[in-house]
Formats: C-alpha cells, sequence, structure tokens
C-alpha cells in the first residue's frame, strides 16, 4: 500500500497552530472589547458571547487534535 499524500496545510500541528491562533485572537479581542465598553450594551453583549464561544471551541478543538 502506498501512503497517503497530505498537503502541508492539512499537518494536524499546522490545524492546531491555526485553532490555537484565531481562538486566542478571538478571546483577547472580546476581553478588549469588554474593557472599552461601558456596563450596559445588550446588543455588544452578544457579541462578546459568540466570541468568546467560539475562542473556547477553537482552544478546545486544538486540544482535542493534538490527543
Amino acid at each position: 500500500m502506498r501512503p497517503i499524500r497530505r498537503f502541508p496545510i492539512s499537518s494536524t500541528m499546522i490545524v492546531r497552530l491555526i485553532a490555537i491562533t484565531v481562538g486566542v485572537f478571538m478571546l483577547l479581542t472580546a476581553a478588549k472589547f469588554v474593557a472599552v465598553l461601558p456596563d450596559v450594551m445588550p446588543g455588544n453583549a452578544a457579541g462578546i458571547l459568540a466570541m468568546v464561544t467560539v475562542g473556547a471551541i477553537l482552544l478546545l478543538g486544538a486540544i482535542w487534535i493534538g490527543v
């Protein structure tokens, strides 16, 4: 049997690094966004919650890929 050739972008390490980078960026952006805004912003709170959720999912996915 011949080994399966992979493109470099589909390498597990590259996918994991991309997921970690994007996840950390989204979490830091959400933290900066919360620090700058006033306390009462219901419309923006949903956006912050979405960024935190997606960032956390990406970081946990990166951990899961590495296992």
